[in-house]
């Protein structure tokens, strides 16, 4: 019985729209071959430019997948808009991949770079190759809506030889070809390299560029990387999916080139959204430093279609994708704020090897209302080309000094003894704690320099102070300037106030938290930061009086 012919049936209208004018672009048509490829279950994918001939160049793409029978040929392949997912139940091919055809129009990408398409398919077992040409003027000067290609039967010489090799001829490209850039192109459109499927490229048979993923992120200058899945799991959101999303971003140390920019979306390996930042239009700043890729294969698991043909956008306004974008939109603005952060971050710490200084751990110990002063002079000069490392430091040094960790306890010029009580205590943030430490260190020098042999807080300064006391605070000052005495009651009326002060000191500070937690005192603010410094100072007061004074013969 005679063997029916192939045949392509079509209405030429539709084939001139979803061939030429879908992809007319070389990268986005060799997409096509690729993913027929890893569909067919292709290990290796050899593209092969030629353009040697300036009149003749020429595109072959060959793979080692399963290949295609006579009737595949005639049943399937040639049938314009079949669904393989219509009759194929598991939606997996021979190696267990998900099939990432859909419309059963990637064959037409082919007419948007040329015009002639020679296919010789290979399936194993078969004892024949299947071999046919597609000629696209002969295809639509076809009125009656089939064409007839040319095709003919090869015998194999090994029954286990299998694959497909595509040839392209009656290019419609004038340039030569860039084996390197189009590498580029299309490693950014697939994700699901690996040992088990290899792309290569090559232009006139020299040494073959291999397809990656990185190659997609070459001429990146990276700085900071996060995991999709990290993210995704730290936010707050009650997204169906969210744990089924998977990739990585990375950010770069200067400004990307434009078409490097953005998060790319695939399912199943394949893009379906080109790179953006998925409808967040603040931070654009952020932007340009920020790339990478998201894989949302459960998306091909809808009963809609959420991928437009082209594979560039993904439906957004569908339901389904809706809910996608709003969570997209949260990881978008998560890492725009940890962007900043650790840009932040990774200044203070360069500029802290610059100068010598800590400057995040001084950031950190100075008050919240100087630190973005502070902050904003010390990015000031850091940006400044013309200071260089030495100068940098020296002025970093100065303004250390003008502004140094603790400010205020700093400021405050406090007494030594008070100082050495209290610091690390005040460091904590105990601020109680850390006065009742320099109360104690106050009653005690009191005790030791008067020797009175009272025990109780109150009865030591009461005894050690005021007229005629042991500790006489005004015995180094009992002349004005011009040689003439104080009065007497000039200087009783300071022993008596240095006993009134230290007692009020001493008062304040006895027992008030005897049934109360130190916390609460700061938290409900009735014992303050502020409150800590004043008594502190009015402790280092005393001190010095202390100091000035001298015991009574």
């Amino acid at each position: 019985m005679e063997e029916e012919k192939l045949q392509l049936k079509f209405d030429p209208r539709t084939i001139e729209h979803l061939g030429i004018k879908m992809y007319s672009q070389l990268p986005y048509a060799l997409a096509e071959l690729v993913a027929n490829a890893y569909d067919a279950g292709a290990d290796e994918v050899a593209i092969k430019l030629y353009d040697k001939d300036s009149t003749a160049k020429r595109i072959v793409v060959a793979d080692n997948g399963d290949g295609m029978s006579y009737n595949e040929v005639k049943d399937n392949f040639l049938v314009i808009g079949r669904r393989r997912r219509d009759t194929d139940g598991s939606r997996e091919n021979s190696k267990g991949r998900r099939i990432t055809g859909k419309k059963g129009l990637g064959k037409l990408a082919l007419f948007g770079i040329g015009k002639t398409i020679t296919i010789q398919t290979t399936k194993a077992g078969e004892t024949d190759k299947t071999e046919f040409v597609l000629d696209w003027d002969s295809i639509l000067n076809e009125p009656s809506g089939t064409y007839y290609p040319t095709s003919k039967r090869i015998r194999k010489s090994n029954k286990d030889e299998n694959g497909t090799i595509i040839t392209l001829d009656n290019l419609s490209r004038v340039t030569d070809f860039d084996a390197k850039s189009t590498a580029v192109s299309l490693s950014k459109m697939f994700n699901f390299y690996g040992d088990d499927f290899k792309i290569s490229i090559s232009r006139n048979d020299e040494e073959p560029i291999m397809l990656t993923r990185e190659l997609k992120y070459e001429g990146i200058k990276g700085e900071f990387e996060w995991d999709i899945q990290a993210i995704a799991a730290n936010l707050e959101d009650d997204y169906s999916f969210k744990n089924q999303l998977k990739g990585k971003i990375i950010s770069s140390k200067t400004p990307m080139k434009q078409d490097l920019r953005g998060i790319t979306l695939f399912v199943n390996g394949r893009l379906a959204n080109v790179p953006g930042f998925f409808g967040v239009s603040e931070a654009g700043h952020t932007f340009s430093y920020i790339s990478g890729w998201i894989d949302a294969d459960y998306l091909d698991e809808f009963e809609k279609d959420l991928i437009s043909t082209d594979r560039q956008s993904i439906s957004w306004d569908l339901p389904e994708a809706e809910n996608l974008q709003k969570f997209l939109q949260k990881i978008v603005r998560f890492l725009v704020r940890d962007w900043s952060k650790k840009r932040k971050e990774a200044k203070e710490n360069k500029n802290s090897d610059r100068a010598g200084v800590n400057i995040p751990e001084w950031y950190n110990k100075v008050p919240q209302e100087i630190l973005p002063s502070l902050s904003k002079v010390i990015d000031k000069i850091s940006d400044k080309p013309e200071i260089d490392d030495e100068d940098f430091s020296k002025v970093v040094h100065d303004i250390y000094d003008l502004i140094p960790p603790y400010t205020y306890f700093h400021y405050r010029l406090l007494h030594s003894s008070v100082q050495d009580a209290a610091r690390s205590h005040y460091i904590d943030g105990d601020y109680y704690i850390a006065f009742q430490e320099a109360l104690k260190r106050y009653k005690n020098a009191v005790k030791d320099k008067s020797e009175v042999t009272a025990t109780e807080d109150l009865d030591i300064i009461s005894k050690s102070f005021g007229k005629n006391k042991p500790l006489e605070t005004t015995a180094k000052f009992k002349l004005r300037p011009n040689g003439q005495p104080f009065s007497t009651d000039t200087l009783d009326n300071i022993e008596e106030g240095q006993l009134a002060l230290s007692r009020g000191v001493v008062q304040g500070g006895r027992n008030v938290l005897s049934h109360e937690e130190h916390r609460d005192l700061k938290t409900t603010g009735l014992f303050t930061e502020k409150d800590c410094l004043d008594l502190l100072s009015l402790l280092s007061h005393l001190f010095k009086r202390l100091d000035e004074s001298q015991k009574r013969s």
